[in-house]
């Protein structure tokens, strides 16, 4: 069984006793997995969001559900990923300046895993019905699945194994001790310095909670600017941020080679420049996980970005279907969800659900954070669309300029002349909260004059919504409606 390395327990670090506690939970040493008993509905591959809700959402209905982990339930999202990053970035705004804050930052991210690690946790499962077998699982030309030993017999099968994070091709890399979001978090003493290889959304969040906590932090990336994917107006606003809080960012970067000498890393840059460090993170992209599952013995059909599947979450055997990073170009946990639901709906029943048009929004949690949903002006360029761009700072609202914080802004994208939304960019405190009701707007086919309709409380940055409604519905009273309209009025007085 390929279960979580253990750390060091024979000493002491900060939180030991929590990731004991956590460890049990989601891979129990002594767990003995159960017999098979006649045949399933289906059999879930892969313990991370999308294997939990759809095993746990599929034995709620009634079926007959086997669910298989190798590694640890929870998947990234819970033991390296969401849970422990958040976790750190809230300690290391409370520890900031302290001499003792990475300890007390990695004690809390780890009793903060231990505590949620009960949702996730085999004993849970178990209780709600569904059939846990810890070990690696493959396909067979039947479409079953084989674990230790044990052949599970399927109706369907769904594999939800994820991603995992993938080492750029710089010379030298492979052979020196680097840190991923997998190994990271392990950390038991503070690094002196750390760098950081690509600045997407892990990257900046770990930048800014390591410099709080008092480690030098050098974060490079190979492209003109920091989260490249999102509008270069909100990457401006983080940009600043960073700087102001002393993250070296080094933009435009090309590594020549890394090694290792004594314990020092040793990045060289094509500039010519030499840097070096403790700690050595790599944060350059994820890759699906699809070795050892028995793809080309079911006859399911994948590539280098992951399985391919068709709208309904079927793969090239229609006996397995696929949900998550294993099979999406974004990768992210509420993605992974949206997804396993309709693997149980088509799983089960009749297969009528799609993934076509699913709203996914996104959100950097950095200070401030930065949340995007739809396409960005870029792709709409892209694709031929007149756009039109609605923007209100946060200066503009009472509630910003109450809190002392009006860093960031609201911008809204709509096709020329159409009430519906594109995209929407926030940027500020809270952005990933504020960005919700123009995700649910856009997921219901509303436009900006829906917003128009609502009372919202006052005072609050939710204030933004009528803001963005009011500009909209000014570019309604064209010169001929407004001529109307006051000669009426003169005719009413």
């Amino acid at each position: 069984m390929d279960k979580i390395d253990n750390l060091e327990q024979a000493g002491s670090y900060p939180g030991a006793h929590f990731d004991h506690d956590w460890q049990q939970q989601v891979f129990p040493g002594d767990y003995t997995n159960p017999t098979p008993d006649g045949r399933y509905n289906l059999v879930v591959i892969g313990a991370g969001p999308a294997g939990l809700i759809t095993a746990i959402g599929a034995a709620g209905l009634g079926a007959k559900v086997a669910l298989v982990e190798r590694k640890a339930m929870g998947g990234d999202c819970l033991n390296v990923g969401c849970v422990p990053s958040k976790a750190i970035l809230a300690a290391s705004k409370r520890y900031a300046g302290q001499a003792d804050g990475f300890d007390h930052a990695m004690a809390w991210l780890r009793e903060v895993r231990a505590g949620i690690a009960e949702h996730d946790s085999v004993a849970r499962y178990t209780k709600q019905g569904v059939d846990v077998y810890l070990g690696n699982a493959r396909l067979t030309a039947a479409a079953d699945v084989e674990v230790e030993g044990q052949v599970l017999s399927a109706r369907r099968v769904a594999l939800c194994t994820g991603s995992r994070a993938v080492m750029p091709p710089i010379p030298g890399l492979d052979k020196v001790d680097a840190l991923t979001n997998e190994t990271v978090f392990d950390l038991t003493e503070k690094p002196q310095d750390l760098i950081i290889i690509g600045a997407g959304p892990i990257g900046c969040e770990l930048s800014q909670a390591f410099t709080r906590l008092g480690v030098k932090v050098y974060l490079l990336e190979q492209a003109d600017r920091i989260l490249s994917i999102d509008e270069p107006e909100a990457s401006e606003v983080l940009q600043q941020a960073m700087d102001k809080l002393g993250v070296d960012v080094r933009l435009n970067v090309e590594i020549t080679e890394i090694s290792e000498q004594d314990g020092r890393k040793t990045v060289q840059l094509k500039t010519g420049e030499t840097l070096s460090c403790d700690q050595l993170l790599v944060a350059a992209g994820r890759g699906a996980n699809l070795e050892d599952l028995g793809l080309d013995t079911a006859g399911i059909n994948y590539s280098k970005h992951g399985i391919e599947v068709d709208a309904k979450s079927r793969t090239s055997n229609k006996k397995v279907y696929a949900a998550g990073d294993i099979c999406s170009r974004i990768k992210l946990t509420h993605h992974a969800d949206a997804q396993a639901r309709i693997v149980i709906a088509n799983a089960l029943f009749a297969p009528t659900s799609k993934r076509d048009g699913l709203v996914v929004p996104h959100c950097t949690y950095t200070e401030p954070e930065l949340a995007h949903v739809g396409i960005t002006k870029a792709e709409a360029s892209e694709q031929g669309i007149d756009f039109k761009t609605w923007t209100v700072q946060w200066s503009e609202l009472d509630r910003a300029n109450a809190e002392g914080d009006t860093t960031g802004f609201v911008e809204v994208l709509t096709p020329q002349g159409k009430d519906k939304i594109l995209g929407a960019t926030v940027v500020g405190r809270h952005a990933g909260d504020l960005l919700a009701p123009l995700s649910i707007m856009m997921a219901n086919k509303l436009g900006l004059s829906a917003a128009d309709k609502a009372i919202l409380t006052y005072p609050t940055r939710s204030e933004y919504l009528r803001r963005l409604a009011d500009q909209y519905n000014r570019t309604r009273l064209t010169p001929l409606v407004a001529g109307l309209m006051k000669r009426w009025l003169s005719w009413r007085r």
